[in-house]
């Protein structure tokens, strides 16, 4: 499986609510924060990418999708030292594909819309 909710679910209390807020709240946020970095790559912001990676990455860790963290680290890390400039089109499109598996996932689990 590609997330586990025990922290979002210690955090809430188990409150079914919340989680459904929170996987919507990240269905709507996650796609167009990795447009911006696909943007930021084709006009070679670094930077950039390493800053939207770090918007990700506290949603992501509460959602226990430990790869996806992983990735964002990586590029948010690179993103602050110009490194792995050559390797950052296949992270965000590695990022963008997790997402996209989660939303999906998301979906059919929790029946979210």
């Amino acid at each position: 499986m590609k997330y586990d909710l025990t922290i979002l679910r210690k955090l809430s209390d188990n409150d079914e609510t919340f989680i459904l807020d929170m996987l919507q709240t990240f269905k709507k946020t996650a796609p167009p924060v990795v447009a911006r970095m696909e943007e930021y790559m084709s006009q070679n912001k670094t930077e950039a990418i390493g800053r939207e990676a770090h918007k990700l990455i506290p949603g992501v860790s509460f959602l226990g999708a430990k790869e996806l963290e992983a990735l964002l680290k990586i590029i948010e890390e690179s993103g602050k030292t110009g490194g792995a400039n050559e390797q950052m089109p296949a992270l965000i499109l590695q990022v963008k594909t997790i997402i996209n598996d989660l939303i999906s996932q998301f979906e059919t689990d929790f029946h979210i819309q």
